[in-house]
């Protein structure tokens, strides 16, 4: 066995031995877990590289960049990507591999290429809209019909945002006179809690929709590096798939975000969402004045073409009358000649069929059956038509055709 090292020397031999068999600087690409900057300036941080069908991490390494550096690296980082360094951002460092004998392995970071952590929030993005395509939902918001009257209106946003404030004072005073409704559903705008309260105040909208003629998300200000908050598929699949229209202004004037996507319309600041409701209903009133326009001269054109058919009508109506009046004149004369035929003929029948029942008459009077020698029997005045109808001792009388006989019975043949 060797002479034995302390734990310094065994670590001044690693530095030693890195630093003699390494590069000075190399490029690595990795995801922050961790990224803290110390009140002196320092930035801290951990690097970590995940395996992508597992999530699981197979790498990890402490990273430092000196205060010096870190001013001008993160100016430059956050004006190229809109991003301050923060755990969850995929990154390329480049990095001086240093060994401490006290603090051990890590990176210090010399250099940042935006380029790669804005490809990587592209590529995150674009991901999220393929799915909501694949999921048939990306314009689905898009689809659906601003109401024209758009008065009613749903406000997701901070209370205490300023561009809340700017939003509302912009709809109350503006130069038209246009009355708004809104009602605000509280969210948080920036941090971890985005997607959670913004979908829960969405939820809540959607349950009384009716109420709502548009949904409107705002956020004023803000730092740019927030942005990321609202590249969701969760909260963007909520807004694609909401009954009412939703509008946009989250208060950036470069990046588009995810939600700015899938909204039915999206605007860059509180303010031009204020200005672009005001607009659309101005536009309504306008059409609305000019259907008024056209309906009055549409009445007036009516008018005066049935004045003028009254006016030829009057002109001609004597003459129709005139005929109408020889038409029906004569129709009443042809009809009341078929009444008097018609009533003759009536007459002529009955008085015929009044003499035809007299003569039947006339040809049933008893008298001239007893003129011909025929005789009528009564009992009690029944005429007797069977000996059966007589007892003997009973008086008969016998009417001839001149004067009549009374008898008593005697005897009776059947």
């Amino acid at each position: 066995m060797g002479q034995p090292l302390t734990l310094y020397q065994l670590n001044t031999l690693v530095k030693e031995t890195l630093e003699r068999g390494l590069a000075s600087r190399y490029w690595v690409q990795g995801e922050l877990s961790e990224g803290r900057v110390a009140y002196n300036g320092h930035f801290y941080g951990e690097m970590v590289q995940k395996d992508e069908q597992s999530g699981a991490i197979l790498a990890k390494a402490r990273i430092t960049c000196w205060a010096n550096a870190y001013r001008t690296l993160a100016a430059n980082f956050q004006a190229a990507t809109g991003e301050t360094l923060r755990a969850g951002l995929s990154v390329m460092l480049e990095v001086a591999v240093t060994f401490h004998q006290q603090y051990g392995y890590s990176l210090a970071v010399t250099n940042i290429d935006p380029s790669y952590t804005l490809g990587d929030m592209a590529r995150r993005r674009q991901e999220i809209l393929r799915q909501l395509e694949a999921d048939g939902i990306l314009h689905a918001n898009q689809g659906l019909t601003l109401p024209l009257l758009t008065q009613r209106i749903a406000v997701i946003s901070s209370a205490t945002a300023a561009g809340y404030g700017d939003f509302c004072n912009q709809l109350q005073n503006n130069e038209f006179g246009f009355y708004f409704h809104t009602q605000l559903f509280p969210a948080v705008m920036q941090g971890n809690r985005v997607t959670e309260t913004i979908i829960a105040a969405l939820q809540q909208i959607e349950a009384e929709a009716g109420q709502w003629d548009v949904v409107v998300i705002i956020r004023g200000g803000g730092a740019t590096s927030d942005l990321s908050d609202f590249d969701s598929y969760h909260l963007a699949a909520c807004v694609a798939q909401m009954s009412v229209p939703v509008i946009t202004g989250i208060g950036h004037e470069r990046d588009e975000t995810v939600l700015d996507f899938v909204a039915h319309t999206h605007l860059k600041t509180p303010t031009a969402v204020a200005a672009f409701l005001i607009d659309h209903l101005a536009a309504t009133a306008s059409r609305i004045d000019e259907l008024g326009m056209r309906i009055t001269r549409s009445v007036t054109e009516r008018l005066a073409r049935e004045q003028q058919r009254l006016v030829r009508l009057s002109s001609v109506l004597p003459l129709a009358f005139q005929s109408v009046r020889q038409r029906q004149e004569h129709r009443i004369e042809t009809l009341l000649i078929r009444i008097r035929t018609a009533h003759r003929e009536r007459n002529l029948r009955e008085q015929h069929r009044l003499q035809l029942m007299e003569q039947r008459l006339q040809s049933l009077d008893p008298q001239l059956l007893l003129q011909r020698g025929y005789s009528m029997t009564l009992v009690d005045g029944r005429l007797v038509r069977d000996a059966s109808e007589v007892q003997p001792g009973q008086t008969l009388t016998t009417r001839l055709a001149k004067g009549s006989l009374t008898s008593v019975v005697t005897q009776k043949t059947p």
